[in-house]
C-alpha cells in the first residue's frame, strides 16, 4: 500500500511540475491519436466470376478501412459485400490488411490477404462458409478527402453442401471503391 501511495504522490507532483498547462496537454494527445488512425468509408461496385464459371455476376458492398497504429505501412479494410445471382445469394464481411508500397502524395498501391466469413443461400437452405484469398489494390486521394480506387482478389472458400450444389465458391474480384477519408 505504501508503494502505492509514493508512486501516485511522484506520477501528481511529475504531472503538476509539467511546462504545460493541464488542457493543452489533453488537446496534443486527442490530436496526436486522431491523425495517427486515419479512417475512409468507401461504397463498392464490381464484378465476381466464380471458378469454373465464364459469367461474371455484379458485387456491392460497403468498405470501412484505416491505418495500423503499429504501422503507417499497412490500410486495413473491412468489407461487407453482395453477391446475389438466379440461384445463390453471398453476404460477406471480410478483413484484408494491406501492405502500402509506393507510396505517392495522393496515391497508395497495396497488396495483401484476405480472410472472411459468409453467407450462403439456395432457396431455402443456409451455410455459412469461411474464406481465404489475396489481392491488391490502388486509392488515389482527391481535394476535399474524397478517394476513387479500385481492387482485384482472388479468394478460395470451405466446401458447400446446398440442395444440388456441392464443392467450393472460390472466385475473383474486380471492384471499384468511390469514398471519403477522415
Amino acid at each position: 500500500m505504501k508503494k502505492i501511495s509514493v508512486i501516485s504522490i511522484i506520477a501528481s507532483t511529475l504531472i503538476m511540475a509539467s511546462p504545460y498547462e493541464a488542457s493543452s496537454t489533453v488537446e496534443e494527445i486527442d490530436n496526436t491519436f486522431v491523425l495517427s488512425l486515419p479512417t475512409s468509408f468507401a461504397l463498392l461496385g464490381g464484378v465476381m466470376q466464380g471458378d469454373g464459371s465464364d459469367m461474371w455476376e455484379q458485387v456491392l458492398g460497403v468498405e470501412f478501412s484505416f491505418k495500423c497504429l503499429m504501422s503507417d505501412d499497412i490500410r486495413s479494410q473491412l468489407q461487407f459485400t453482395q453477391y446475389d445471382d438466379d440461384t445463390i445469394t453471398m453476404l460477406q464481411l471480410s478483413m484484408n490488411p494491406h501492405y502500402i508500397f509506393n507510396r505517392g502524395e495522393d496515391m497508395e498501391f497495396g497488396i495483401g490477404p484476405s480472410f472472411g466469413i459468409a453467407q450462403v443461400e439456395l432457396g431455402d437452405e443456409k451455410d455459412t462458409i469461411y474464406t481465404y484469398g489475396l489481392g491488391a489494390s490502388l486509392r488515389v486521394d482527391y481535394d476535399n478527402n474524397f478517394f476513387i480506387g479500385t481492387e482485384a482478389r482472388y479468394e478460395w472458400t470451405k466446401d458447400i453442401e446446398l440442395g444440388t450444389k456441392q464443392g467450393n465458391l472460390n472466385n475473383a474480384k474486380i471492384l471499384a471503391k468511390v469514398g471519403f477519408w477522415f
